[in-house]
């Protein structure tokens, strides 16, 4: 997109946004944060502190920037759209630009996509369209096959685990057989951290021929024993978000579920 082109989208965005917030005395839910319209401008804070007292307050929309960094336990978040956005905080902006600014850094590109969506000129590149652009060592999740895409997807972008609405699909042919999310803010292609995964994925089914007497692949036993340890140690926290080379790691858990479970209470 050409530079005024850009620009031009983006002052729309933050016009049509800050309008959709004036609109509702109550305030909006945007993915974890509520937006009101406020006498000095607008207020930005978690939806969990929606009535809180005691906020620690600021009054710089740049503020979000360093609010999105961190969990409440002071881990990485790698993921801005995922359910673990901090609380405590309360945030002022004095007008639509400013209002923009802080949405920007707690859901980059969020408003942007969340007005072309409703427009109906939201661009969606599928997996297929977006694997073919990787290369090096993402090279190979153009060989993850559509059940490994479909299953990465359940086990990486439901809400649980990521607040955006999943637009993309396997192809043109193949939709994406799972929950897509609920939220305002639309995901048009799939991110950083899933393609991550996807190779994860790949390497996962690249094992199928190694299985063992018991139908295991190496890095299920790995992952077993390493999940019976945790919970013989009382050890419940999870690895941090985009380790996936992790027995523990919630998405990797996840996509055991699914490819896993079913196969061992069958006695597969």
């Amino acid at each position: 997109m050409a530079s005024g082109a850009s620009e031009n989208a983006a002052a729309a965005s933050r016009e049509a946004f800050a309008a959709w917030v004036d609109e509702a005395p109550e305030g909006r839910a945007f993915a974890q944060v509520l937006v009101r319209k406020v006498e000095s401008g607008y207020e930005i804070r978690h939806m969990d502190d929606a009535d809180a007292e005691g906020m620690d307050f600021h009054d710089d929309p740049r503020a979000a920037r360093e609010i999105s960094r961190l969990t409440e336990a002071g881990e990485h978040r790698p993921l801005k759209s995922a359910p673990n956005l901090r609380r405590g905080w309360s945030l002022r902006a004095a007008d639509a630009r400013e209002l923009s600014v802080a949405i920007n850094y707690l859901y980059p590109a969020a408003i942007v996509h969340w007005r072309m969506e409703r427009e109906g000129k939201l661009e969606v590149t599928s997996y297929r369209e977006n694997a073919a652009r990787q290369s090096g060592i993402y090279k190979r999740v153009q060989r993850l096959s559509d059940e490994g895409v479909q299953n990465a997807a359940r086990a990486c972008c439901e809400d649980s685990v990521c607040l955006k609405t999943v637009r993309w699909d396997v192809d043109a042919e193949t939709p994406l057989a799972m929950d897509r999310g609920e939220g305002e803010i639309p995901c048009p292609e799939p991110c950083s951290l899933f393609v991550a995964f996807a190779r994860r994925a790949r390497l996962f089914e690249r094992e199928e021929r190694e299985r063992d007497a018991a139908g295991l692949t190496p890095s299920e036993r790995e992952d077993l024993a390493a999940l019976v340890e945790a919970a013989a140690d009382g050890e419940t926290t999870f690895a941090r978000e985009a380790e996936f080379e992790e027995p523990r790691n919630e998405r990797r858990i996840r996509y055991r579920r699914l490819t896993l479970v079913s196969r061992l209470r069958n006695g597969e």
